[in-house]
Formats: C-alpha cells, structure tokens, sequence
C-alpha cells in the first residue's frame, strides 16, 4: 500500500506526558533502556495512558432473596492491561529515523516481557512487567520517515498486575562456634543452632508480600518462615553453595545454586537478576523439605516477626518484593 508523502510537513516535537518530576523508562527485553518523558529525539509518552492506576478487580459475593445488598466473599485482581499513546521522534528523519522506530519496537515483542519503570521526585522507584498485546491497526497518512516522526497506540499487558518496589531484604549470619571445653581443652566446638527469635521484617506494600529465603552454606539445616508458621530444610549445604526458597504461590520451588558472587549487594537489581537466572537452571532440591509452610506471607503495611533456626555458619537472607495497586 503506497504511504502518501506532503512534503510541506516538517518535523514537530512529541508531545508528553506531563507529570513534574516525574519520569518513566521502558527497560526491553533486549536490555536497552528507553526514557518516555525525554525531549528532543526519541520515544515520548503522551496525554491518556492508562496503567498508573488501580488493576482491574474481579469481586466474589452472594446474594439472598431475601437479604438486601450482597455478602462479600473476597476479591481477585485481574491482569492489568496497559495503554501508551507515544510518539517515536527523531530529528535526523529518512533513514535516520527509520533505524530508530526499528529499533525501539524491536523491544516490543509479544512473547518477552520489557519493564516499564516510574522515578518520583524523591528517587522512589516503581516497576510493572509488560508484554505486547497490539498497536490498534496501525495506519499512516504521511511517510514518517519524511517529517522524522509517528504517533502510536500500544496496547500492552501485565500479566501480574501489581506494581512493584525495590527488593526488600534482610540478611542474619548465625554467631561463629563456642569452644566446648573452653580455650584450654580439646577442640570440641558446639554448633550454632541459632535460634533468631526476635528477627522480624516490614512489607511496605498494599498486599501479602510472600518472603524468598536465600540460605547460602555451610549450613547444616534450617527452618524459616513467618509468624511461626515455618519450612524446614532438611539437608546440609555445602560452602559456596545457595539454597533458594521460593514462597510466591506462582512460583513455590526449591533449588539448589551456586552462591551468589560476594561482589554482589544483597537486594540489587544485579543480586536478582543473578538469583532468576541461576535457579531457572539450578537442581530441584523440594525433597529435602521436612514440615512446609509455603502459605505464610508478610501482611500489607506491617511488621512480622519471622521464625528462623540455622545449624550452622552460612547465612540467611529473606528477600520480598513489595506490590503496589498504583504507581504513585
């Protein structure tokens, strides 16, 4: 279909979501990072997204004949769908600006997921996981490549709704062995079962937050959980070895890796990224579960005291990700 050229046309700056001291970037499957409320050439959002507000609901009631109203039964949060009216601007035009529309919606792929991040004033950052679902049927009047840009609708969706915040994470290293006999008799040492009673742990988020423990050797057993509901790891874990617990109900899964790099900060986006990628590929270790309590997470907007037990003097890290209804 031939595209109609009006030479008369010239280049025009995107218009773009305003929102003072606010900024948005889209993260690509492919790694590369995309500003959304920059000026001059490149990608920039415009008036009427959708996505920054509360998900979609799906409410559970009953009702009676004779009972006014409904009786409330709960609620479940539907997967979030996602709108952008952008515009893919570049200044250099004609081949220029083809290369760079190419390369942008070379991100958009319906099946790989790219981040769309929001950045308050105040440094505060908040995620949503998004794939492509369509571009409405796109058409075009004039050659963008002619007048150096082109508007666009993109539908895209979140398959877990919520909104998410940094890593939250905390980190207990057991006491190091007590000579038995003191320092003059035999080198007998007892066992550090550490019993961390008073560890507790906040979930600043709008809902359950279900903690992933991170138990990385020498340990010779553990048990972790929350509010005394806990899972006990039965095996030893070898120095320089990790033992992932995962208790988000889409997930729930065991795995044995290779201790993250000390070069790593716990609760990085690097340390997670780290993390996903080793247990995609790591040894299923759930038959080393003893008593399980997977369905144990750390409420909304509250502080709740953890149950921990360690053999041994390896570490134990409980990581959550906060999940927000909005992005504000």
């Amino acid at each position: 279909m031939p595209i109609l050229a009006t030479p008369s046309l010239v280049p025009v700056a995107p218009g773009r979501l305003v929102a003072e001291g606010t900024s948005h970037t889209w993260t690509g499957w492919d790694g590369s990072v995309w500003d959304l409320s920059g000026l001059g050439s490149g990608v920039s959002l415009g008036a009427g997204v959708r996505g920054l507000t509360m998900p979609p609901v799906q409410r559970f009631t009953t009702d009676s004949p004779g009972v006014a109203g409904s009786r409330w039964r709960g609620f479940r949060t539907q997967e979030r769908e996602v709108f952008w009216p952008l515009r893919v601007y570049h200044e250099g035009r004609s081949q220029a600006w083809i290369e760079y529309d190419r390369a942008f919606w070379n991100t958009l792929r319906p099946g790989k997921t790219g981040v769309w991040t929001v950045t308050h004033p105040n440094g505060e950052t908040r995620s949503l996981r998004l794939r492509f679902k369509d571009d409405g049927g796109q058409s075009y009047d004039v050659d963008p490549s002619r007048v150096g840009w082109s508007a666009y609708g993109i539908t895209l969706v979140a398959d877990q709704p919520y909104w998410e915040g940094p890593a939250v994470t905390r980190t207990w290293k057991p006491s190091a062995p007590t000579p038995f006999l003191g320092s003059g008799g035999p080198p007998f040492t007892i066992s550090p079962g550490s019993s961390l009673g008073k560890a507790t742990m906040d979930n600043p988020g709008d809902v359950d937050a279900y903690p992933m423990w991170v138990l990385t050797g020498p340990i010779d057993s553990a048990s972790v959980g929350v509010s005394g509901k806990v899972t006990e790891y039965q095996a030893g874990i070898a120095a320089g070895r990790t033992v992932v617990i995962d208790t988000s109900p889409d997930q729930q899964r065991v795995t044995e890796i290779i201790a993250p790099p000390d070069t790593l900060k716990v609760g990085s986006d690097e340390w997670s990224d780290y993390l996903a990628g080793a247990v995609a590929s790591g040894t299923d270790r759930v038959l080393n579960l003893g008593k399980v309590a997977f369905n144990a997470p750390i409420p909304p907007g509250k502080s709740a005291s953890l149950s921990l037990a360690v053999a041994g003097t390896g570490t134990v890290t409980a990581a959550i990700v906060p999940h927000y209804f909005r992005a504000t």
